[in-house]
């Protein structure tokens, strides 16, 4: 029995199928990340075709099967463009870091509103910013990101003891003293050494609520290193890098 279906859907990703056809992704408010259908909308200018652009935040209708793994987008109406994020290089880019890290950790099909209205809220916050807070909006937001899916690096004790420690280990996802590590620093698995400053930022970025997260001002080289362990904790993580990391990294060159 086909049903039809109506939610609010955020593109994280477009996939070309056929001539004409897509494959859509969205990030929705009801059912999680989903797969959907939409016919020919690369034929024409259409404003069908503009909601389907990536991070275009719309209200959508599916029609298909109660339980269809991909159904047909019949409707879509923008309610937020995020225009200005795209045409922004390094807001695309450090989005679509986000967008990764939301494909790559969050199963399909999985209900989570709080996923869908944070990251409907971030998108807010980066349009709306200004251009000298983005560079620690974007390492907030992953922070915040991998927080709330229950994949944030531990930086403030041992993550076995609790004993003091400044050096994180990728492979386990927290800092170790030298008790408690496999090997002393210097030998066997890698180790990052951090110091105070970026764990007391790091603290920060996840207890202060987003809307006043501007209020955090840290020096260039803390949100580099943090940029940086961040990619390493999620290269174990996924056992890859991002893709998005290669043109981040290109950008700072």
């Amino acid at each position: 029995m086909n049903v039809l279906k109506r939610t609010e859907g955020i593109v994280l990703k477009t996939q070309k199928y056929g001539e004409a056809d897509l494959i859509v992704t969205y990030l929705t408010s009801d059912s999680g990340i989903i797969k959907a259908f939409a016919k020919s909308p690369r034929k024409t200018k259409s404003r069908f075709g503009s909601s389907l652009e990536p991070l275009t935040h719309s209200k959508i209708s599916l029609w298909g099967k109660e339980h269809a793994a991909i159904p047909r987008i019949t409707q879509s109406d923008i309610i937020h463009s995020f225009h200005q994020i795209r045409e922004n290089y390094q807001d695309f880019i450090n989005v679509s870091k986000l967008v990764e890290i939301l494909m790559s950790l969050t199963p399909l099909n999985t209900p989570n509103r709080k996923v869908f209205f944070f990251f409907l809220n971030i998108l807010q916050f980066i349009k709306s910013s200004d251009q000298e807070v983005k560079d620690a909006l974007h390492i907030i937001s992953r922070v915040r990101l991998l927080a709330l899916i229950g994949y944030a690096p531990r930086l403030s004790s041992c993550g076995r003891c609790g004993g003091n420690s400044l050096d994180f280990y990728p492979d386990a996802g927290t800092t170790l003293c030298r008790k408690c590590s496999a090997n002393p620093p210097g030998e066997g698995k890698p180790f990052i050494r951090v110091n105070n400053q970026l764990i007391h930022f790091y603290s920060h970025t996840i207890e202060w609520p987003i809307n006043i997260s501007h209020r955090l001002k840290p020096q260039q080289n803390i949100l580099s290193d943090l940029s940086s362990l961040l990619d390493k904790h999620l290269h174990y993580l996924l056992s890859k890098k991002l893709l998005s990391s290669g043109f981040t990294a290109g950008a700072a060159c």
